[in-house]
């Protein structure tokens, strides 16, 4: 018997783009304006269980801190959807703009976050500002990033785990997680001491 053609396809992919170290220079003058906001404003609670949410206008400030750390989200926002177009044969508007809403959270031990989306945007990000402690064995998940598959659940494979129902990551100093946002996503409780500091953000192409 002659074996035809094998063509293996990935359908309704899900991209996911993760920038290490991009670290701001501003980034300690993003702290110490965070951490004093934060002693002095009760903060909003939008799906935060604990810690402390700022209100959404971090992108519209005028300090350079915040300016700087913007436009580099915006940059390289850019870069991964040219990247995708490239991959899919497409051309990219030109030029690409869109409307930022950006807000801080500041997360102690025991602070989560619970599943939720921002549908309403084309894309979301997670900046970590200080990931706090990350070095935790007994608490691998602390404060980690998960992303849900938007797929219904199927019946489980027996022995395999070919279609995981999550994607988690850890809190990385520095570095920048982008993804579609009608994607559902939480955080895990943070076991750490020192504050895990990060900024998210939605971005709609205009």
């Amino acid at each position: 018997m002659t074996a035809g053609s094998l063509h293996k396809l990935g359908i309704f992919g899900t991209p996911l783009f993760i920038f290490e170290k991009v670290e701001s220079p501003g980034n300690a003058e993003l702290v110490t304006r965070l951490l004093e906001e934060r002693d002095s404003s009760p903060g909003l609670v939008r799906g935060n269980v604990g810690g402390w949410h700022s209100a959404p206008d971090l992108a519209q400030r005028a300090e350079l801190c915040y300016q700087a750390l913007f436009q580099g989200i915006v940059d390289r926002v850019s870069a991964s959807i040219i990247m995708l177009c490239e991959d899919g044969d497409q051309k990219a508007p030109e030029p690409l703009r869109y409307d930022v809403h950006a807000w801080a959270t500041v997360m102690r031990d025991g602070d989560y976050m619970i599943p939720h989306d921002h549908a309403d945007a084309h894309w979301s990000i997670v900046y970590y500002v200080d990931a706090g402690d990350t070095d935790l064995p007994d608490h691998p998940e602390s404060g980690g990033l998960t992303l849900v598959d938007p797929r219904r659940g199927g019946r489980p494979m027996p022995k395999l785990d070919l279609f995981p129902a999550a994607l988690h990551g850890q809190a990385a100093h520095g570095a920048l997680v982008v993804f579609p946002a009608w994607l559902q996503h939480y955080v895990h409780a943070y076991r750490g001491k020192r504050p895990r500091i990060a900024i998210s953000a939605n971005l709609t192409m205009l």
